[in-house]
Order: C-alpha cells, then structure tokens, then sequence
C-alpha cells in the first residue's frame, strides 16, 4: 500500500476513534468508515489492536505538528503564542484525549513507550530552535518548553483553564524575559558595530 494511501486509512480510523471513542468503536465502524464491507479493516490491519497503535502515532504526530511547530513562529509575542495554544488545545483536545487513553492502557503500553521516546526525543530539538531564537542557552529554555507541553497536554486531557493558569503565566513572564534580553542583545552588537 502506498504512503499516501495508509496516511488516508489511517486518518479516516483516527477520526472514527476520536469522534466514537477508543472502547466504542467496533472493527465494524472502521470498516463501515473506510467505506467497507464488514472485516474489511483486516485487509489494512492485521487486528483492531494493529489500527489503534497506528492511530496513536498519527495522533501523537499531528499534535506535535498543530501545537509545537506553529508555537516556534509565535514565540516571540508570548501572548499570541499561549493564546494560539490555547485555541489549537481546544481544537485537539479530543486527539489528545485518544491518545491519553490508549497510552494508559495496559495492552498498549509497551508499544507506544517508542513512539513517545521519540517524540520526548524531539522536545530538546524544539528547545534548541528556541534557544536558537532567542541567542540564549538551551538550559535557560528547556525548562519552559517542558512546563508549557505538560500544561497544554494536561489541559487538553482534562479541560481546566483554571489548572494551568500559573504555569502559563510563568511561561509568559519568562518567555518575554528571554525576548527582551535576545533585543538587548541585539541592541549591544548594534552598538558595538
């Protein structure tokens, strides 16, 4: 089967799951979805169990590609940047949930544990771009990334503003710390030229 092909069953799987829910949706509905004829989710997948862990990737993959990469643009007006957050949040709150629900369970465990290695891998490549933005140490930004994937990624889970508020503030205030000292920064070289 071609990329293109079992990006778009997948796609189609991970929207059924995430609109019927993980427990509710019958290799039937798959089927029924992908428009067809009962079992016909077997002729893509070897299981049920198959399709589930291949639909957590794409929705592992797809919130990191709508929340963490638009963030890099946006970093600069911390204020955008956690609204924007927030309003994709919401957006992918229930990929988010999906996700959350199969990484718990038991069955799955073990073979999401690489596809989140992965992504906790790629954490520290985002922390570079911003220390990157920012003429700063990674050390002086990791810090903010994780919180701020934490507290957007427990938002989305369990869908209290009032939870993350201090978390967010403190990005907020740290993040325009950074920036102001990256203008100073370029206000010295300036200066010095």
């Amino acid at each position: 089967m071609d990329a293109d092909k079992k990006k778009n069953i997948i796609d189609i799987c991970l929207n059924t799951f995430v609109a019927k829910g993980l427990v509710d949706t019958s290799s039937r509905d798959l089927g029924k979805a992908m428009n067809l004829q009962s079992g016909g989710l077997y002729y893509y997948f070897s299981s049920k169990d198959e399709a589930v862990i291949a639909c957590a990737e794409a929705a592992a993959m797809n919130l990191e590609e709508k929340l963490i990469i638009p963030a890099l643009k946006e970093v600069e007006t911390p204020e955008v940047m956690m609204r924007a957050l927030k309003q994709r949040a919401d957006e992918m709150a229930p990929m988010m949930k999906f996700l959350a629900q199969v990484c718990s369970m038991e069955k799955y465990r073990d073979a999401m544990l690489p596809v989140l290695g992965k992504i906790s891998k790629r954490y520290e490549v985002y922390a570079n771009e911003f220390a990157k933005k920012f003429e700063c140490e990674i050390n002086e930004i990791m810090p903010f990334v994780y919180m701020c994937i934490t507290a957007v990624s427990n938002y989305m889970i369990f869908g209290e503003k009032e939870y993350i508020i201090p978390q967010t503030e403190y990005i907020k205030k740290e993040i325009k710390r950074l920036v102001e000292k990256s203008k100073n920064k370029q206000i010295d070289i300036e200066v010095q030229k």
